[in-house]
């Protein structure tokens, strides 16, 4: 079980074991936080233990770790996931190529929480990871849950692992973006690994892991996770009568229920018919987010079955919340489960005695029903158009064009939107901030630097009358957005001869050294003559090893500093001296490309 104050949870589901280096790894989630997303790079890959908030202070290590990320992150995400940031942030451009926004075929949400991750080793086979998880990738403060299981692939098809590879080789096609062709074959090889290996289960359980993937297939009558059982406890933030009601038949002695308050209330069904214990969690397990600025959810929102029949148990862990949406397959959900002994009292095993004993029951205490007090017609009238808004919204065809103009860029939202009477849509790029928003009027258009053109934008829906509102940001298709982009987004962060040679580091050090520089208030200064300055080696020497191993390293060096050298202010970034052996590593390069 997850608690709310977890938050490396998600660097350590993605740290290599010793001796490995992630490879590619492949993220699925129903919403996003972008800023989570800025950290991960460095904090995964540049395995440093650094708090993402302090991750953030250096735009500049966090752009090189997304650049060498760039190929081996990939993240699908609902079409309506991805939350509007606190911040406008231009590094945020550095991000499209690793996100995917994608639909569910059946028409509900994308819903899996499941990360899968390649580690490589240079004298070992390669090592599968999967971790299968209630809680998003955001900064969310919620009691959540999640499993996670490594191998080695083998040679044969576990049947048991099937259904995960199936949902991986699915996940390019159920979006409107068309994929790099490396971007497939990475996912696909990625699947035919996932396919051959026999994923083992946690500390006792006797069984390996089985996934059940809902939704990719023609919704069905209702999804049973077992035939029978004599007890049941179901754990689960959203709830409707119906599978509420499914779910408790299948027991034939105790069934036990843990969720929201707030959600049993609303329910039509007499939970004492259906359910022997109801609980909810306890006031004093919801822990209040530190940053009281920004609202962050919080409460249960973990989602776990267990099923007890004679001596054993099976667990179902996941995202599928106890929903109609979820088990009918109208949402794409993804549940994983394991079987072992129940145990008794004082001993070992996974039965569900054991598990609310060990902590969890500590937790909870018994619902107390309330009248559900239903919000107000007209509240009900602006929830109502909110979502038709919403919808159209996202089923409108937007595009965004980007051409220059004098000084800057013109960066144009176009498209129709059927929005309801009586609502205001106003938009604005997630490289800016949320002031700089314009209303929506058959389009929008802002004269932006290029370093602030962007594919996410922000887009705020209003209701005439009404204080609540519905932000989203959307990636959407762009049309003339200039190759040099993300170079320019590089120069903004690099206004000095220190920053370039700390970024010359970065890339010579490659990330396992970047975490080093993470709060290093040296105040260090570089010797440029002397051609001195990276851990005291000559920085000839450094850069020709550079090019002589991993020549695409430099590659971005070559842009930048051409792209410098051309003004007065950038040859004081990169000086005479400077670039001189930079000219003897650039002949090396060119010598290369030529062979």
């Amino acid at each position: 079980m997850l608690s709310p104050d977890s938050r490396a949870v998600a660097m350590d589901l993605l740290k290599p074991p010793p001796g490995y280096r992630i490879d590619r790894t492949v993220l699925t989630t129903y919403s996003l936080d972008l800023e989570v997303l800025l950290a991960l790079p460095l904090a995964v890959l540049a395995q440093t233990d650094a708090g993402v908030e302090q991750l953030l202070l250096d735009p500049l290590m966090l752009l090189e770790a997304i650049r060498e990320a760039g190929e081996r992150i990939q993240i699908f995400v609902d079409e309506a996931g991805i939350a509007v940031p606190a911040n406008g942030r231009a590094l945020y451009g550095a991000l499209e190529s690793s996100v995917h926004p994608v639909k569910a075929p059946n028409g509900g949400v994308f819903h899996p929480k499941v990360w899968v991750a390649r580690f490589v080793h240079d004298n070992e086979p390669p090592l599968i990871r999967v971790s299968v998880a209630s809680r998003n990738l955001t900064f969310d403060r919620s009691w959540d849950i999640a499993l996670t299981s490594e191998a080695t692939p083998g040679k044969k098809t576990i049947a048991a692992s099937k259904p995960l590879s199936d949902l991986l080789r699915r996940l390019p096609g159920l979006g409107d973006e068309t994929l790099e062709d490396a971007v497939i074959a990475d996912i696909q090889h990625l699947a035919d690994e996932v396919q051959r290996t026999a994923f083992p289960a946690p500390e006792g359980f006797d069984s390996g892991l089985g996934f059940y993937v809902l939704g990719l297939g023609k919704q069905r009558a209702h999804w049973s996770p077992v035939e029978q059982a004599t007890r049941i406890l179901a754990i689960a933030p959203f709830l409707s009568d119906k599978a509420l009601q499914k779910i408790a038949r299948l027991a034939s002695n105790e069934s036990l229920l843990v969720s929201r308050a707030d959600q049993l209330s609303q329910l039509e069904t007499d939970l004492a018919n259906d359910w022997s214990v109801v609980q909810v969690l306890s006031p004093t397990a919801d822990v209040e987010a530190e940053d009281e600025s920004r609202l962050r959810p919080s409460g249960l929102h973990a989602k776990l079955m267990v099923f007890e029949w004679g001596h054993r148990a099976t667990w179902f862990i996941g995202s599928a919340n106890l929903t109609d949406a979820a088990f009918t397959g109208r949402n794409v959900e993804l549940m994983a489960s394991a079987s072992g002994p129940k145990g008794r009292p004082g001993g070992k095993g996974i039965g569900i005695n054991l598990f609310m004993e060990s902590g969890f029951q500590s937790l909870c205490e018994d619902y107390q029903p309330a009248e559900y007090a239903p919000e107000e017609e007209s509240a009900q009238e602006a929830a109502t158009k909110l979502k038709q808004a919403r919808e159209a919204l996202l089923g409108a065809e937007l595009r965004v064009s980007c051409r220059p103009a004098e000084d800057d860029w013109q960066m144009a939202v176009q498209g129709g939107i059927a929005l309801p009477q009586g609502v205001t849509l106003t938009a604005w790029p997630l490289s800016l901030e949320g002031h700089q928003a314009k209303e929506w009027q058959d389009g929008v258009s802002w004269y932006l630097p290029i370093a602030r053109l962007t594919a996410f934008i922000a887009f705020s829906i209003a209701v005439d009358g009404h204080d609540e509102r519905l932000d989203l940001a959307i990636k959407l298709p762009v049309e003339g957005m200039p190759e040099e982009r993300i170079h320019h987004v590089l120069r903004t962060l690099i206004d000095s001869p220190e920053r370039f040679m700390q970024f010359l580091r970065a890339l010579l050090g490659g990330l396992e050294e970047i975490a080093g520089l993470i709060g290093d208030s040296s105040g260090q200064t570089w010797n440029f003559a002397g051609g001195q300055g990276l851990r005291g080696e000559p920085l000839l020497e450094d850069m020709l090893r550079a090019a002589s191993r991993d020549p695409q390293r430099l590659l971005p060096v070559r842009r930048l500093i051409a792209d410098l050298r051309q003004s007065e202010e950038g040859r004081k970034i990169v000086p005479d001296d400077l670039y001189v052996v930079w000219q003897v590593v650039d002949s090396v390069l060119n010598d290369m490309e030529a062979q």
